[in-house]
């Protein structure tokens, strides 16, 4: 997200109280008109914009993700998103299975602090200009702000978030078994040490989604996600939607 997107969403935060979420609670969200994801902050499908030609770089599509997540609504497991940021797929996903009646819990992973000095190894591989791929970058959040949101929606029961850096956090669900995992995490060792805690959790059909696979900005995505399947039978596969072009694997053992 470029910092004058995001600076227009911290603007129009605070409007939420007059735009309120209420008179579309009880409706689809893939009805809520677009303005209401922005006053929000945000993502939901009637918001989402397409690119101007097919590409695997750009934000998380929502409309990908909610897809995944009724493609497995029969598969056992939790559900979890790791780079939550300001949790703007985070709430829509839990208000999405809130309202389906699909009854998986949401973790939602996240520093809430920015990156920290293994960014450093994924600035050494190149790749295309991104201004957030620095110590520090995505560090515009707080486990409060996603809090808060969760609760303005009435979601908050559906999803635990879980605060720290992976190598620490994600132990916390050491017991727990996965139908969908949404990896937003943008770093080499952000996805080695993702990848390597959900797959062997992940039951048999569910799905991981890579949200920077193949993305110029992101090389270490690739190069992280394709040693770690290097000997598996899962390789990635192609979603597209709103010229949006996202990566998957489904668990096929």
């Amino acid at each position: 997200m470029s910092r004058i997107k995001l600076l227009v969403k911290q603007s129009l935060f605070p409007l939420r109280h007059v735009f309120p979420r209420q008179p579309f609670r009880d409706r689809p969200i893939s009805s809520w008109p677009g303005i209401l994801g922005v006053v929000h902050d945000i993502r939901v499908p009637r918001g989402v914009h397409p690119q101007p030609v097919s590409s695997p770089a750009g934000y998380s599509n929502i409309n990908i993700i909610l897809a995944l997540v009724e493609k497995v609504a029969s598969v056992r497991g939790d559900l979890a998103e790791c780079g939550v940021f300001r949790g703007s797929t985070l709430v829509p996903t839990a208000i999405f299975l809130q309202q389906k009646k699909i009854n998986k819990h949401v973790f939602g992973f996240d520093s809430f602090q920015g990156f920290d000095e293994s960014v450093e190894k994924d600035i050494a591989l190149g790749g295309s200009k991104d201004e957030q791929r620095k110590v520090g970058g995505f560090s515009e959040t707080s486990e409060e702000l996603v809090g808060g949101k969760l609760r303005l929606f009435g979601v908050e029961q559906g999803v635990t978030l879980v605060p720290g850096y992976f190598r620490d956090s994600l132990t916390a669900c050491a017991s727990n078994r996965f139908s969908f995992v949404h990896l937003d995490c943008d770093t080499y060792d952000s996805y080695k040490e993702c990848l390597s805690f959900f797959y062997p959790r992940l039951n048999r059909g569910g799905i991981i989604l890579f949200d920077e696979y193949n993305d110029p900005a992101w090389p270490g995505c690739n190069l992280a996600i394709d040693e770690y399947l290097a000997d598996k039978p899962e390789k990635p596969q192609r979603i597209e939607r709103d010229n949006f072009q996202k990566f998957y694997i489904e668990k096929v053992g």
